[in-house]
Formats: structure tokens, C-alpha cells, sequence
């Protein structure tokens, strides 16, 4: 049963497409392989916060006995990994390093773990008057990455060749550590009821609305009250204190207008020009050639936020933006100049 599909994609970044497009990939495989199951349910691009900690998942296969978090990646290439678990791929011959996904399904699976946990009470039964917990169910990560890429499994540590699958395979893995729905309970598997099953589906699928709504609005931010004109009291209590959230910090910011001069966002790496620069797209994604070094320097610029430098850039008309990967902190990289764009 599918609880939520794989949304079209509305950006205009062409890295971005080919990885929306592998998600479509894995997401119709898992429809075709689970779409009609009563026992099986599949969330596809599940928003997730909990503990100021937010984590967006690829899709989450939820069965009976547990759960199973994919995380796609568009590769094309070849792609190996070391003993120590560091990933690396080769792109028209040339090799660089990447983040592990199965690292990232992780820390996605730690966050989805203690979400549930803290609602555990509204999810769960009990068993003989004790409350059965989320904890002791079966978690599992799997890596599904382009049908075209080259896999050097034989180099790869096993507990991550065993994860990693290519996208036609992923729904056949998923129902190989999913095992037989039948005479789980008699070896020893705690099971999910039915009822838990769509407790867990709706509660997931209302948090991950809200946290969208969240992202979509802005958030409404109280003026400032008029100072007293008579001073308060010594003893008089002071006020909570009041953490401000990154959606209401955006939302206070006032709005560019984009017929107006800007601040010098980007400058050349080589002869640090601000000016006579011009926004290109290329090999390794956006990034701005000197008019007058003729050097070019990328727009993955570090997260003004957290100093994290994997980065998302983004271009929409003239203005390119930067999204970081760990915090999600969005930002303005540069924007090209009248006549340019």
C-alpha cells in the first residue's frame, strides 16, 4: 500500500532532476512490488524532525516486523568503497569522494527511531500490561542506486555490499528482509497488528504534512510591543525566553527586491573580482567564470549556517541559492546581472 507517492519534480536544476528521477525509479519498482500489500506500507520522500534534528528519507518501507529506510542516489559511473566505508565514484574518468548514503540512511533511521519512540504510547499496544516499544523491531537500510552504474562489489566491505542494491533489484531485497509475512510471531519476530501498522502510517504521514505546511508558509512574526513610557519595576519577572526557528528568521527577513542593488555575494577565488563575473553551468554544477582572471569558482559555497560544505545550488531566473545537505539552511549565492541571465 502506498501512503504517499513520489511527488513530480518543480525545480530547475538539472543534477536535481536526474536524482528526482532515480527516486521515481526506486518508488515504481516498490509500487509495482507492495502498491496492493494490506501488510506493507510505503511513504515516499518522508519529512521527519524531532530533538531540533530534521531528516528527509527517500522512501520508508514500513512491514509487520519493521522497517526498512532506501536511500537513492543517481550514479553514473563506477563506484567503490574501502574498508574503512568510505564511498568514492568516477565520473568520465575522473574519481572523487561522496558521502556514504548508507551513513545517511543511519542517521535518517536514528531520528525516525526516536521520533516514534517519544509517541510510542499512541502507536503500540501492550502485552500482558506492558508497553511494546519501537526499539526492539527489526531496522534495516538499503542503498539504491542507477541501473547504469558500475558496482565493484568484490572490493566493498560485505555488511555494505549487502546493502547496496541497483534499482531494478530493490523491491526483491526489500522482500527478502522482509521473509515470510506468515509464522513470524512462532520464530520469534515481534509483529506489528494491523492496527499498529496504521497507527504508525497516519501518525508519519500527519508529521510530515505539518512540517511541509511549516516549510510552504511563512511563519507570523509578532511586532514589537510599544516601549512603556513608564519603566517596569525591579521585581517584576522577565519575560521566557523564546528560541527563534529557522522558518520564522526567514520570515522576518525582508523581501529582495531583485530590481534593486545587492550585496557582492561571490567573489573570484584567483583576484577576488565581485563585478565582472558570470554565472555558467557545467561538469560539476553551478559556479561563476572571472571576466577578468578567466578563473572559475564554484557556487557551492559552506552553509552560512553550520559552516557544512555539501551544498545544494539552485537557480531560479537570475538568482542562484545554496541549500545545505545537513542543516537545510537556505541561502543567496549570487545573481547574475541585467543583460546575463
Amino acid at each position: 500500500m502506498i501512503l504517499k507517492e513520489k511527488e513530480a519534480y518543480s525545480g530547475t536544476d538539472e543534477r536535481g532532476f536526474y536524482g528526482h528521477k532515480q527516486e521515481q525509479d526506486v518508488a515504481f519498482h516498490l509500487r509495482r512490488a507492495f502498491g496492493d500489500s494490506e501488510q506493507i506500507r510505503i511513504i515516499h520522500n518522508l519529512m521527519i524532525e524531532h530533538g531540533g534534528e530534521r531528516a528527509q528519507i527517500d522512501h520508508l518501507v514500513i512491514h509487520p516486523y519493521g522497517f526498512i529506510i532506501i536511500e537513492s542516489k543517481s550514479i553514473v559511473g563506477e563506484v567503490q568503497v574501502n574498508v574503512e566505508g568510505e564511498w568514492s565514484r568516477s565520473y568520465k574518468g575522473n574519481w572523487s569522494g561522496m558521502p556514504s548514503p548508507i551513513r545517511q540512511a543511519e542517521l535518517q533511521q536514528d531520528v525516525l527511531k526516536a521520533l516514534l519512540r517519544d509517541h510510542v504510547k499512541q502507536l503500540l499496544g501492550k502485552l500482558l500490561g506492558i508497553q511494546m516499544q519501537i526499539g526492539g523491531r527489526e531496522w534495516r537500510t538499503l542503498c539504491a542506486v542507477s541501473s547504469t552504474a558500475i558496482l565493484h562489489r568484490k572490493k566493498m566491505p560485505k555488511d555494505v555490499a549487502d546493502k547496496v542494491v541497483k534499482t531494478e533489484f530493490v523491491a526483491k531485497k526489500a522482500k527478502e528482509l522482509i521473509g515470510s509475512l506468515k509464522g513470524g510471531f512462532l520464530k520469534g519476530r515481534p509483529s506489528f497488528s494491523q492496527r499498529e501498522l496504521e497507527n504508525i502510517g497516519t501518525f508519519l504521514l500527519e508529521h510530515t504534512a505539518a512540517l511541509q505546511a511549516e516549510s510552504e508558509q511563512p511563519a507570523q512574526v509578532t511586532p514589537p510591543r510599544e516601549p512603556s513610557p513608564i519603566a517596569a519595576p525591579v521585581s517584576e519577572p522577565a519575560p521566557l525566553s523564546y528560541v527563534v526557528t529557522d522558518a520564522e528568521r526567514l520570515a522576518a527577513e525582508s523581501p529582495v527586491d531583485i530590481a534593486a542593488p545587492i550585496e557582492k555575494l561571490l567573489t573570484c577565488k584567483q583576484c577576488d573580482e565581485a563585478d565582472n563575473l558570470i554565472g555558467m553551468y557545467g561538469q560539476y554544477g553551478y559556479y561563476v567564470k572571472c571576466g577578468t582572471c578567466s578563473t572559475n569558482t564554484s557556487m557551492k559555497q559552506p552553509c552560512r549556517a553550520c559552516g557544512w560544505k555539501s551544498v545544494r545550488v539552485a537557480k531560479v531566473g537570475p538568482s542562484y541559492s545554496a541549500t545545505c545537505r545537513k542543516c537545510d539552511h537556505q541561502y543567496p549565492v549570487y545573481r547574475q546581472g541585467e543583460g546575463r541571465a
